[in-house]
């Protein structure tokens, strides 16, 4: 188990079985990562919040597009303070056996129906990316939607993950054979999460100073 408290520390134990689930699927669900009380605070300031259009690209093409909320919100800057955190660094090391943990890196993003709001397979293997995580941040109900984890190569789907109670989460793999995608928002909805990296690079200090302190400029 892990989960975010209130109060911003991170309790972690209990670990070995989904260490194990990772080790077999490259992904995991992290069941009730926020807890319900901060989850709540966090869902009001995320309803508040400014979205505009974002069209996911590569440097060969586009291969997507949804909503998401820009950099000024002040949302988005409590979603890393509650992602950047030691503690969870390490859960996260210990389930993944991924290398040290310098940072993480986000965004939240929103898919409507009837939009054609989806994110076609890809990889994220860039920016120093090790795993990539995705919380629920959405009560509402919603059709589509669902994340899938597949081997580059064989096209084989090792990992789907369809809509989970606001406040569960879960991580997966980045690597070069493997590739992800967002299916399309089917009925219902609109489905809202805040995603982003466990990055090796910049290091916790590092990039604390530069993202917090140009956030709060």
């Amino acid at each position: 188990m892990i989960q975010i408290k209130e109060n911003g520390k991170v309790v972690a134990h209990d670990l070995e079985e989904l260490r194990a689930e990772f080790g077999r699927q490259s992904c995991v669900l992290l069941p009730q990562l926020i807890e319900p009380s901060l989850l709540e605070h966090l869902l009001r300031q995320v309803a508040m919040a400014r979205l505009v259009m974002k069209f996911e690209r590569d440097e060969n093409e586009q291969f997507g597009k949804v909503l998401f909320v820009p950099q000024t919100e002040p949302v988005l800057f409590v979603f890393h303070l509650l992602m950047n955190n030691r503690k969870l660094f390490k859960a996260i090391e210990e389930i993944t056996q991924c290398p040290p943990i310098g940072n993480f890196f986000g965004r939240l993003h929103s898919s409507v129906p009837g939009e054609n709001h989806h994110i076609a397979w890809h990889g994220d293997n860039a920016d120093h990316r090790l795993i990539g995580l995705t919380i629920g941040l959405s009560s509402a109900e919603y059709d589509g939607g669902v994340f899938q984890l597949r081997q580059k190569d064989s096209e084989e789907i090792i990992c789907e993950v369809p809509r989970r109670p606001a406040g569960d989460a879960f991580v997966f793999q980045i690597s070069p054979d493997l590739q992800h995608r967002l299916t399309v928002l089917e009925g219902r909805g609109p489905r809202t999460v805040g995603v982003g990296w466990f990055r090796s690079q910049p290091d916790f200090g590092a990039f604390a100073k530069s993202y917090f302190q140009f956030s709060q400029a």
